[in-house]
Protein backbone atom coordinates (compact mmCIF):
# COMPACT_ATOMS: atom_id res chain seq x y z
CA UNK A 1 0.00 0.00 0.00
CA UNK A 2 2.70 2.28 1.16
CA UNK A 3 4.68 2.01 -2.59
CA UNK A 4 1.07 2.70 -4.07
CA UNK A 5 0.84 5.69 -2.42
CA UNK A 6 4.40 6.93 -2.71
CA UNK A 7 6.32 5.11 -5.47
CA UNK A 8 9.85 5.68 -5.76
CA UNK A 9 10.56 8.60 -7.84
CA UNK A 10 14.26 9.13 -8.30
CA UNK A 11 14.88 13.16 -7.65
CA UNK A 12 17.05 13.40 -10.56
CA UNK A 13 14.76 13.05 -13.25
CA UNK A 14 13.34 16.65 -11.56
CA UNK A 15 17.19 17.71 -12.42
CA UNK A 16 16.75 16.36 -15.98
CA UNK A 17 13.25 18.18 -16.34
CA UNK A 18 15.07 21.88 -15.38
CA UNK A 19 17.53 21.21 -17.43
CA UNK A 20 15.04 20.62 -20.64
CA UNK A 21 12.77 23.59 -19.03
CA UNK A 22 15.49 25.85 -19.06
CA UNK A 23 17.57 24.84 -21.97
CA UNK A 24 14.23 24.01 -24.21
CA UNK A 25 16.00 21.77 -26.01
CA UNK A 26 17.30 17.89 -24.77
CA UNK A 27 20.89 18.13 -26.34
CA UNK A 28 21.30 21.51 -24.49
CA UNK A 29 19.92 19.63 -21.48
CA UNK A 30 22.02 16.84 -21.78
CA UNK A 31 25.26 19.16 -22.26
CA UNK A 32 24.70 21.12 -19.10
CA UNK A 33 23.63 17.62 -16.84
CA UNK A 34 26.79 15.97 -18.82
CA UNK A 35 24.57 13.54 -19.91
CA UNK A 36 24.73 11.34 -22.97
CA UNK A 37 21.48 12.39 -25.28
CA UNK A 38 19.82 8.86 -25.65
CA UNK A 39 20.19 8.73 -21.51
CA UNK A 40 18.45 12.48 -21.25
CA UNK A 41 16.14 10.99 -23.84
CA UNK A 42 15.26 7.90 -21.34
CA UNK A 43 15.48 10.26 -18.32
CA UNK A 44 12.98 12.25 -19.65
CA UNK A 45 10.57 9.05 -20.96
CA UNK A 46 10.93 7.75 -17.61
CA UNK A 47 9.98 11.27 -15.81
CA UNK A 48 6.67 11.62 -18.62
CA UNK A 49 5.25 8.39 -17.92
CA UNK A 50 5.71 8.59 -13.88
CA UNK A 51 3.50 11.80 -14.23
CA UNK A 52 1.09 10.94 -16.43
CA UNK A 53 2.00 14.32 -18.67
CA UNK A 54 4.47 14.79 -22.09
CA UNK A 55 5.99 17.79 -20.36
CA UNK A 56 7.34 19.58 -23.28
CA UNK A 57 6.20 19.57 -27.11
CA UNK A 58 8.36 20.17 -29.81
CA UNK A 59 7.41 23.56 -31.25
CA UNK A 60 8.85 26.33 -33.37
CA UNK A 61 11.34 27.60 -30.66
CA UNK A 62 12.21 23.97 -29.57
CA UNK A 63 10.98 22.09 -26.50
CA UNK A 64 7.97 24.23 -25.06
CA UNK A 65 6.55 23.15 -22.17
CA UNK A 66 3.42 22.09 -20.82
CA UNK A 67 0.75 24.05 -19.14
CA UNK A 68 1.46 21.01 -16.55
CA UNK A 69 5.24 22.10 -16.86
CA UNK A 70 4.73 25.29 -16.38
CA UNK A 71 3.02 25.37 -13.37
CA UNK A 72 5.66 22.72 -12.06
CA UNK A 73 8.64 24.94 -12.91
CA UNK A 74 8.76 27.11 -9.68
CA UNK A 75 7.78 23.55 -7.28
CA UNK A 76 10.77 21.63 -8.54
CA UNK A 77 13.47 24.91 -8.86
CA UNK A 78 12.33 24.95 -4.70
CA UNK A 79 12.66 21.42 -4.25
CA UNK A 80 16.12 21.24 -5.85
CA UNK A 81 17.25 24.40 -4.10
CA UNK A 82 16.18 23.09 -0.69
CA UNK A 83 18.13 19.42 -1.27
CA UNK A 84 20.81 21.26 -2.55
CA UNK A 85 21.34 23.15 0.21
CA UNK A 86 19.89 21.36 3.13
CA UNK A 87 20.16 18.17 2.32
CA UNK A 88 23.69 17.47 0.31
CA UNK A 89 25.32 20.56 1.63
CA UNK A 90 27.96 19.16 4.17
CA UNK A 91 27.21 20.57 7.86
CA UNK A 92 28.83 23.45 8.91
CA UNK A 93 30.08 24.46 12.88
CA UNK A 94 31.82 27.63 13.20
CA UNK A 95 32.45 27.94 16.92
CA UNK A 96 33.22 31.62 16.62
CA UNK A 97 30.10 32.83 15.49
CA UNK A 98 27.46 29.79 17.30
CA UNK A 99 25.22 30.49 19.91
CA UNK A 100 24.29 26.22 20.51
CA UNK A 101 24.03 25.34 23.78
CA UNK A 102 25.95 22.08 24.45
CA UNK A 103 24.21 19.82 27.30
CA UNK A 104 26.66 17.20 29.18
CA UNK A 105 25.42 15.06 32.10
CA UNK A 106 28.48 15.24 34.35
CA UNK A 107 28.22 13.42 38.07
CA UNK A 108 28.96 16.26 40.92
CA UNK A 109 32.62 15.10 41.62
CA UNK A 110 32.62 15.72 37.28
CA UNK A 111 31.30 19.08 37.68
CA UNK A 112 34.09 20.16 38.93
CA UNK A 113 37.25 18.14 36.93
CA UNK A 114 35.47 18.79 33.48
CA UNK A 115 33.60 22.16 33.28
CA UNK A 116 36.32 24.10 34.04
CA UNK A 117 38.13 22.40 30.94
CA UNK A 118 34.93 22.83 28.60
CA UNK A 119 34.51 26.52 29.55
CA UNK A 120 37.95 27.23 29.01
CA UNK A 121 37.81 25.82 25.67
CA UNK A 122 34.63 27.82 24.87
CA UNK A 123 36.61 30.89 26.30
CA UNK A 124 39.29 30.17 24.06
CA UNK A 125 37.48 29.76 20.40
CA UNK A 126 33.94 29.90 21.06
CA UNK A 127 32.23 32.43 23.59
CA UNK A 128 29.31 32.88 22.28
CA UNK A 129 28.07 29.15 22.73
CA UNK A 130 27.31 27.92 26.35
CA UNK A 131 26.78 25.23 28.00
CA UNK A 132 24.11 23.65 30.44
CA UNK A 133 24.79 20.40 33.09
CA UNK A 134 22.53 17.62 33.66
CA UNK A 135 22.29 15.27 36.33
CA UNK A 136 19.93 12.23 35.53
CA UNK A 137 19.70 8.57 36.06
CA UNK A 138 21.71 5.83 34.14
CA UNK A 139 18.28 4.53 32.56
CA UNK A 140 16.92 8.35 31.87
CA UNK A 141 20.71 9.44 30.34
CA UNK A 142 20.63 6.66 27.55
CA UNK A 143 17.71 7.38 26.70
CA UNK A 144 18.38 11.57 26.94
CA UNK A 145 21.60 10.54 24.13
CA UNK A 146 19.74 8.96 21.98
CA UNK A 147 17.00 11.61 21.69
CA UNK A 148 19.59 14.06 21.26
CA UNK A 149 18.54 15.94 24.37
CA UNK A 150 22.10 15.54 25.87
CA UNK A 151 25.43 15.99 23.64
CA UNK A 152 27.55 14.27 25.87
CA UNK A 153 28.10 12.48 29.19
CA UNK A 154 31.68 12.07 31.31
CA UNK A 155 32.33 10.16 34.14
CA UNK A 156 31.96 6.52 35.25
CA UNK A 157 28.59 5.29 33.67
CA UNK A 158 28.84 1.27 33.49
CA UNK A 159 25.26 1.45 32.20
CA UNK A 160 25.79 2.94 29.09
CA UNK A 161 26.63 0.30 26.94
CA UNK A 162 25.59 -1.29 24.49
CA UNK A 163 26.64 -0.24 19.54
CA UNK A 164 24.42 2.48 20.06
CA UNK A 165 27.03 4.57 22.34
CA UNK A 166 30.80 5.17 21.65
CA UNK A 167 33.48 6.49 24.48
CA UNK A 168 36.54 7.24 25.15
CA UNK A 169 38.57 6.82 28.38
CA UNK A 170 39.51 9.54 29.52
CA UNK A 171 41.30 8.09 33.34
CA UNK A 172 41.47 5.34 35.26
CA UNK A 173 40.43 6.47 39.18
CA UNK A 174 40.54 4.92 42.69
CA UNK A 175 39.43 5.80 46.29
CA UNK A 176 40.71 8.24 48.81
CA UNK A 177 40.12 8.51 52.60
CA UNK A 178 39.28 11.75 53.87
CA UNK A 179 39.35 12.78 57.71
CA UNK A 180 39.66 16.08 59.66
CA UNK A 181 43.42 17.74 60.19
CA UNK A 182 42.11 17.91 64.12
CA UNK A 183 41.11 14.19 63.76
CA UNK A 184 41.83 12.88 67.75
CA UNK A 185 43.19 9.52 66.35
CA UNK A 186 44.45 10.06 62.68
CA UNK A 187 47.75 10.11 61.44
CA UNK A 188 48.85 9.99 57.76
CA UNK A 189 47.59 6.41 58.21
CA UNK A 190 44.77 4.36 59.75
CA UNK A 191 44.70 0.24 60.83
CA UNK A 192 41.98 -2.17 59.47
CA UNK A 193 40.61 -1.99 62.98
CA UNK A 194 40.14 2.12 63.06
CA UNK A 195 38.57 1.67 59.41
CA UNK A 196 36.03 -1.13 60.65
CA UNK A 197 35.28 1.22 63.99
CA UNK A 198 35.57 4.28 63.23
CA UNK A 199 31.92 6.09 62.03
CA UNK A 200 32.09 7.02 57.99
CA UNK A 201 29.89 8.70 55.68
CA UNK A 202 29.14 7.36 52.88
CA UNK A 203 27.42 8.36 49.58
CA UNK A 204 24.11 6.92 48.10
CA UNK A 205 23.44 8.68 44.14
CA UNK A 206 22.79 7.92 40.63
CA UNK A 207 26.82 8.22 39.97
CA UNK A 208 27.80 4.39 40.25
CA UNK A 209 31.44 4.83 41.56
CA UNK A 210 30.44 4.26 45.11
CA UNK A 211 29.44 0.83 44.25
CA UNK A 212 32.87 -0.56 42.66
CA UNK A 213 33.86 0.89 46.09
CA UNK A 214 31.04 -1.27 48.12
CA UNK A 215 31.72 -4.74 46.22
CA UNK A 216 35.23 -4.88 47.16
CA UNK A 217 34.02 -4.24 50.56
CA UNK A 218 32.04 -7.15 50.47
CA UNK A 219 34.14 -9.45 48.69
CA UNK A 220 37.33 -8.89 50.87
CA UNK A 221 34.66 -9.15 53.86
CA UNK A 222 35.43 -5.60 55.57
CA UNK A 223 32.73 -3.66 57.50
CA UNK A 224 32.51 -0.27 58.06
CA UNK A 225 30.24 1.94 60.56
CA UNK A 226 28.35 4.27 57.91
CA UNK A 227 26.62 6.64 59.85
CA UNK A 228 25.79 9.42 57.61
CA UNK A 229 24.22 8.85 54.00
CA UNK A 230 24.54 11.38 51.54
CA UNK A 231 23.18 12.03 47.94
CA UNK A 232 26.09 14.14 47.16
CA UNK A 233 29.97 13.77 46.88
CA UNK A 234 30.75 17.35 47.06
CA UNK A 235 28.75 17.51 50.60
CA UNK A 236 31.01 15.43 52.29
CA UNK A 237 34.54 17.08 52.62
CA UNK A 238 32.63 19.87 54.62
CA UNK A 239 30.85 17.11 56.62
CA UNK A 240 34.17 15.59 57.53
CA UNK A 241 36.28 18.51 58.04
CA UNK A 242 33.78 19.56 60.97
CA UNK A 243 33.44 16.01 62.11
CA UNK A 244 35.45 12.92 63.28
CA UNK A 245 33.86 10.93 60.68
CA UNK A 246 35.62 9.91 57.48
CA UNK A 247 34.82 9.20 54.50
CA UNK A 248 35.87 6.89 51.29
CA UNK A 249 35.34 9.35 48.39
CA UNK A 250 36.80 8.83 44.35
CA UNK A 251 40.69 9.94 44.26
CA UNK A 252 39.70 13.06 41.78
CA UNK A 253 37.51 14.18 45.02
CA UNK A 254 40.40 13.99 47.38
CA UNK A 255 42.66 15.62 45.46
CA UNK A 256 40.39 18.32 44.54
CA UNK A 257 39.87 18.94 48.00
CA UNK A 258 43.93 19.05 48.81
CA UNK A 259 44.51 22.39 50.00
CA UNK A 260 41.58 22.67 52.17
CA UNK A 261 43.68 23.82 55.23
CA UNK A 262 40.89 21.47 57.40
CA UNK A 263 40.77 18.14 55.27
CA UNK A 264 43.59 15.28 54.88
CA UNK A 265 43.93 12.70 52.37
CA UNK A 266 44.76 9.18 54.96
CA UNK A 267 46.15 6.13 53.43
CA UNK A 268 44.10 3.41 53.24
CA UNK A 269 45.06 -0.36 55.08
CA UNK A 270 44.54 -2.12 51.69
CA UNK A 271 44.55 -0.74 48.33
CA UNK A 272 41.26 -0.19 47.24
CA UNK A 273 39.87 -0.76 43.80
CA UNK A 274 40.13 1.76 40.26
CA UNK A 275 37.15 2.08 37.93
CA UNK A 276 37.43 3.70 34.45
CA UNK A 277 36.13 7.10 33.61
CA UNK A 278 35.00 7.89 30.25
CA UNK A 279 33.47 10.37 27.84
CA UNK A 280 30.20 8.93 26.02
CA UNK A 281 28.17 10.24 22.70
CA UNK A 282 25.77 8.92 21.06
CA UNK A 283 26.26 7.27 17.49
CA UNK A 284 23.98 9.31 15.75
CA UNK A 285 26.36 12.76 17.08
CA UNK A 286 29.36 11.01 15.80
CA UNK A 287 29.17 13.19 12.74
CA UNK A 288 27.95 16.17 13.96
CA UNK A 289 30.39 19.06 13.23
CA UNK A 290 29.37 20.75 16.51
CA UNK A 291 29.78 17.47 18.42
CA UNK A 292 32.81 16.57 17.04
CA UNK A 293 34.18 20.09 18.07
CA UNK A 294 33.27 19.90 21.47
CA UNK A 295 34.82 16.09 21.49
CA UNK A 296 38.21 17.85 20.38
CA UNK A 297 38.01 20.31 22.81
CA UNK A 298 37.71 17.82 25.63
CA UNK A 299 40.49 15.86 23.99
CA UNK A 300 43.28 18.45 23.41
CA UNK A 301 42.80 18.77 27.52
CA UNK A 302 42.84 14.82 27.93
CA UNK A 303 47.04 14.71 28.67
CA UNK A 304 46.52 16.90 31.49
CA UNK A 305 43.80 14.43 33.09
CA UNK A 306 45.63 11.72 32.05
CA UNK A 307 48.80 12.93 33.24
CA UNK A 308 47.48 12.23 36.75
CA UNK A 309 48.95 8.64 38.02
CA UNK A 310 47.20 7.02 40.99
CA UNK A 311 48.95 4.77 43.54
CA UNK A 312 45.42 3.21 44.66
CA UNK A 313 45.88 4.29 48.20
CA UNK A 314 47.16 8.08 48.14
CA UNK A 315 47.61 11.73 46.97
CA UNK A 316 47.55 11.27 42.59
CA UNK A 317 50.93 12.66 41.59
CA UNK A 318 52.11 13.79 38.20
CA UNK A 319 53.16 11.33 35.47
CA UNK A 320 57.44 11.67 35.22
Amino acid sequence: MTQDLFPRFDLNLLRVFLAVYDARSVGGAAQALNMSQPGLSTALARLRKQLGDPLFLRGASGMEPTSRARSLADAVRGILRAVDSEVLKPPVFDPTTSRREFRLALTDIAEGIYLPIVLRALKESASRMSLRSVFMSPRELAGAMAAGEVDMAAGFYPDIKGSAFMHRRIGLHSFACLASTRHPELGSRMTLEQFSRLPHVAVESTGRSQEVFDVFLQRKQLQRDVVLRAPHFMSVPVIVAESDAVAVVPQALADFMIDHPRIKQVKLPFRPPTFQVNLYWHRSAHTDPANQWLRQALIREFPALQARRYDRNGQATPSR
